[in-house]
């Protein structure tokens, strides 16, 4: 049940105390079987056409964080769902987007990646327009069309702001119920309380991947003492807590100092070392903590197709209510270079090279999704399911995918 008025760290001693509990039953979050995935999810070009069309054209997805317009004029450009959109805060405080097309001869309207204007002019016959996405100027205007009428004006693509993030959705004229989309969970964000972080560090990664195949390495953590051994594999174990919101989920794992905690008081326990991750379905994931020692950090991981077998993902690494000091400066930076070796030199190499090589594989092979894979589980489920309320899922594979 959501608590609104919770904070991070009373979040972090309630779920630890489900942790604590799993780690002395020796259990942890799990499905009741094993799980097969056909390869052709990964590899069928029509599948992720579809995909396309109805997560990344058709769904809401996060443009950038509110504190990114922090004030009237702010502006920043999304083109990473591959339309170009501008998003801006008006004179009224109110966010929205637009394609940032030029009404007259289609021309991109603001070229820097984020700024501070009242106005914004086409380089190209120096159409200009206010952040309400409004023409309201049009050089030799009497000469050209004699008035500005509406079909002068940019084009709006639906946004809304919630839980200190913006939203749009790139197709122009659609309806976007971010209320219906987020649920109950827009609740738990709201912990987060996201409205006060600030981006501190970016960077971006661009791999020959499947989108859906490199975000399975964000929903278990089968692979942290293989793979991660190197950076963080002996920080964590991989006992979980796991739990859903439609087709968005929290997913906790534990410090591998988890058995220690059994025998502390309560009191006694580091709970801000405990990370916390949220998947935002269908593209971003929040990691709180993870790395960083004081757990006062939000990685913000959003991952956008561009094609069936290509992935760039955006991150940002954000610090909880700003940064308080040059030492917190310091943790922040060598949390952010771990998490980008970690996401480079592993995770991503592993799944980029590996993707290569799927093609290889006979017609029809499976692949096991274990039961400790809940999140991968749940994750493949989602996409699969609301494919196939779109009627466009073939039935048998469909069928084979239902969730065990």
């Amino acid at each position: 049940m959501s608590r609104i008025n919770e904070s991070v760290t009373d979040l972090r001693r309630r779920l630890a105390r489900r942790v604590v509990e799993c780690a002395k039953n020796g259990m942890t979050a799990a499905a009741s079987s094993v799980r097969h995935e056909d390869v052709a999810f990964f590899l069928d070009p029509e599948i992720y056409a579809r995909e396309y069309r109805q997560f990344f054209r058709e769904s809401p997805l996060i443009a950038c964080l509110s504190n990114e317009l922090a004030e009237p004029g702010a502006y920043r450009t999304f083109d990473d769902a591959g339309i170009p959109i501008l998003v801006t805060r008006g004179k009224d405080g109110k966010a929205r987007a637009f394609l940032n097309i030029c009404r007259h001869r289609g021309a991109r309207i603001v070229r820097n990646e984020c700024g501070k204007a009242s106005r914004f002019t086409c380089r190209f016959h120096g159409w200009t327009y206010d952040t309400a996405g409004k023409a309201v100027g049009i050089p030799e205007e009497d000469q050209f069309c004699g008035y500005i009428d509406a079909e002068k004006h940019l084009v709006s693509v639906p946004a809304e702001e919630r839980h200190g993030l913006v939203f749009v959705q790139t197709t122009p004229d659609s309806i976007m119920d971010l209320d219906a989309h987020l649920g109950e969970f827009g609740q738990e964000l709201e912990t987060l309380n996201l409205q006060q972080a600030v981006p501190v560090l970016r960077d971006e990664v661009n791999i020959p991947s499947n989108w859906k195949y490199t975000l399975d390495t964000y929903f278990e953590t089968y692979h942290l003492r293989s793979l991660h051994g190197v950076t963080f594999g002996d920080l964590f174990s991989s006992l979980c807590v796991f739990e859903t919101w439609g087709p968005h989920h929290r997913y906790t794992f534990s410090p591998s100092s988890i058995c220690d905690w059994v025998n502390m008081p309560e009191l006694d326990w580091p709970v801000d070392s405990l990370p916390l991750q949220y998947f935002i379905f269908p593209h971003t994931v929040l990691s709180v903590g993870s790395v960083s020692p004081s757990g006062s950090t939000i990685t913000v991981h959003r991952m956008f197709p561009k094609s069936v077998s290509e992935l760039t993902t955006k991150i940002a690494l954000c610090a909880m209510q700003g940064v308080r000091s040059p030492e917190h400066l310091a943790e922040i930076e060598a949390s952010f270079a771990k998490i980008m070796h970690a996401t480079r030199e592993e995770d991503y190499s592993v799944t980029g090279e590996s993707y290569l090589a799927l093609s290889a594989l006979p017609a029809n092979t499976r692949f096991p999704v274990g039961r400790q894979e809940i999140g991968v589980q749940n994750f493949h489920r989602n996409v699969q399911t609301r494919l196939g309320q779109d009627g466009a899922m073939d039935r048998r594979r469909l069928a084979q995918s239902a969730y065990l």
